[in-house]
């Protein structure tokens, strides 16, 4: 890896490199070379520091593209103690997909509604859906979910996102709620 980051080929002796110019020097003298004496100052060496900048760059290009959020994440952290409803935006466009994520306790099925409605989001494969009196109910993994697609509610105006609890004997109670702003039409 010597080739990548200079290795040997930038090193010299100073010694060795100071004892040559003195030598230089001597013969042009000798000889009469003026040309060569009046050249006899230590070359600047300049170094390659734009491979480092370049690598810098990559790099922070590199993390800036892995660290920055998609459309569909929805800043949640898991929360095994207390329910709670993240959404992706609070304003969106009718009929667009938003991208909702719960957090709660695990064991506990869990029903989203849009306006007191029960809704199925999209997950591909990751979440399975069990039918219950109070409609489809998700089951959390580590105490959160993963990024659920749903259709936004047409109308413009503030609709309520809910998550509702439902209980082994099939009650369901709401536990965390959330508003977002609809705008525009489908």
């Amino acid at each position: 890896m010597s080739f990548i980051f200079g290795g040997v080929r930038g090193r010299e002796d100073p010694e060795l490199a100071a004892g040559n110019r003195r030598t230089r020097a001597h013969f042009a003298r000798d000889v009469g070379d003026e040309r060569a004496l009046a050249d006899d100052r230590p070359t600047i060496r300049r170094g390659n520091h734009w491979v480092w900048l370049a690598v810098a760059v990559v790099v922070l290009a590199v993390l800036g593209f892995t660290s920055s959020r998609g459309a569909d994440e929805v800043p949640l952290a898991a929360n095994c103690t207390t329910p709670a409803i993240g959404v992706s935006s609070s304003q969106v466009t009718a009929g667009t997909t938003m991208h909702v994520r719960l957090a709660g306790p695990d064991g506990t099925p869990y029903v989203v509604t849009v306006d007191g409605e029960p809704v199925r989001g999209d997950a591909g494969s990751t979440v399975e859906y069990v039918q219950t009196p109070a409609g489809p109910a998700l089951q959390l993994t580590q105490c959160l979910s993963p990024g659920l697609a749903l259709a936004a509610p047409a109308g413009d105006g503030a609709h309520e996102v809910a998550v509702l609890a439902v209980s082994p004997d099939g009650t369901a109670r709401q536990v965390a709620t959330t508003t977002i702003q609809v705008s525009g039409t489908p």
